[in-house]
């Protein structure tokens, strides 16, 4: 009752600011709104590691919980993450720092990672490639994905990432959702592309910046919780406008010297991790590292030379950074290509991926992604 007092005058003033035609729509989309107020995360974390501890089958005291690994700076999902533990009673079983333990080699049998939401999949696969950069031994755990709300792409991601890297993922979620505008789930086939491209009008009437309109990446999804907002979320729900203010609002980022401090530590990181040799541009880089994993045990260095058309010098020097980065390995004079190569590789792709709507013969949408279905070029010269 308190959360329909405080929610019923934000709903109404932000109605508001729409026509009474748009507003139709406003309403056929909240009405699919998931929100997470405090209270009700409090109780879904419950559940949720309920449904863990009933699947899981092995040995209690061999799991250990931790957090998804983001960019500089504080996590929303911290929230989340210290509201699981606390409420499960977890403080022993769950560990923060866990890249620091597989540093020093230590490598649970079984690993959780919690998180409140998954649009893309992107964080948690670039979380359990930071895992395997620290040890590849990483990858004969155990690991599970432990997450309130997740979207059918972000599912589709991490299922081909498992795949492509031999890692087995588990992954449990509360709620799973599509695109909203997908034709078939919230809208029936043929009225989803109408309220799609209606939406996208409202958007443009009320000034909405066009990389907003669907959320990040065009995921479009109907989720927020009382701390803070996906990107994911359709824009309109959460971007400030001139004469509203919004729904569902996501924090503002602030510019601090602190965020400074922290911009200016990842830009000197990622010059010490940029892999520089004279005359291989990052295309036939990408391309040799993609010929090492399709080759696996039979790589020929002097095929690699041929092909990539590379001087002795040029040779000798992607060796040299490929085995300091850990991407292969030799073994009884054999080049081995490791895990962390080929989740190098995938991570690489999966920013590369382009996202595209398209009309079909009925009028519905259609979204595609744009792969490369061949790396190894022939006589790269």
């Amino acid at each position: 009752m308190k959360l329909r007092k405080e929610m019923e005058p934000r709903i109404e003033s932000w109605l508001s600011g729409f026509s009474e035609e748009e507003q139709k729509l406003m309403l056929d989309l909240l009405s699919n709104f998931h929100y997470y107020s405090e209270k009700r995360m409090n109780e879904k974390v419950e559940e949720l590691y309920k449904e863990f501890v009933e699947s899981y089958t092995g040995n209690p005291a061999d799991v250990i919980f931790t957090k998804i690994i983001k960019e500089q700076g504080a996590s929303f999902s911290d929230i989340f993450s210290s509201a699981f533990w606390f409420q499960n009673n977890l403080y022993d079983y769950m560990e923060p720092n866990i890249l620091s333990l597989l540093e020093e080699g230590s490598v649970p049998g079984t690993l959780v990672i919690v998180d409140d939401y998954s649009g893309t999949g992107k964080t948690f696969i670039k979380t359990i490639d930071k895992f395997i950069e620290k040890n590849r031994d990483i990858i004969t755990t155990s690991l599970y994905f432990l997450t309130l709300h997740i979207t059918q792409r972000a599912i589709k991601q991490i299922e081909e990432y498992s795949k492509e890297i031999g890692v087995q993922i588990k992954i449990i979620s509360l709620e799973i959702s599509d695109e909203a505008f997908k034709s078939g789930y919230l809208f029936e086939e043929g009225q989803a592309f109408k309220h799609k491209k209606y939406y996208s009008d409202i958007c443009t009437r009320h000034s909405i910046n066009e990389k907003f309109v669907f959320g990040f990446e065009d995921v479009a999804s109907l989720v927020a919780f009382y701390y803070n907002t996906p990107n994911n979320t359709l824009g309109l729900f959460w971007h400030d406008l001139t004469d509203f203010i919004a729904l569902f609002p996501r924090h503002k980022k602030e510019q601090t010297s602190l965020k400074q401090m922290q911009k200016d530590a990842q830009d000197r990181k990622n010059r010490r991790e940029q892999i520089v040799i004279f005359g291989i541009d990052d295309a036939r880089l990408a391309a040799i590292m993609a010929y090492c994993i399709a080759n696996g045990t039979n790589v020929s260095l002097a095929n690699m030379k041929h092909d990539f058309g590379l001087t002795p010098e040029q040779l000798d020097s992607i060796l040299e950074e490929m085995i300091k980065k850990e991407y292969i390995y030799v073994e009884n004079g054999t080049i081995i290509p490791t895990e962390k190569l080929k989740s190098h590789m995938f991570v690489s792709r999966l920013k590369r991926y382009k996202k595209s709507f398209y009309h079909n013969d009925n009028g519905t949408d259609t979204s595609t992604f744009n792969t490369h279905d061949e790396y190894i070029p022939v006589n790269f010269k």
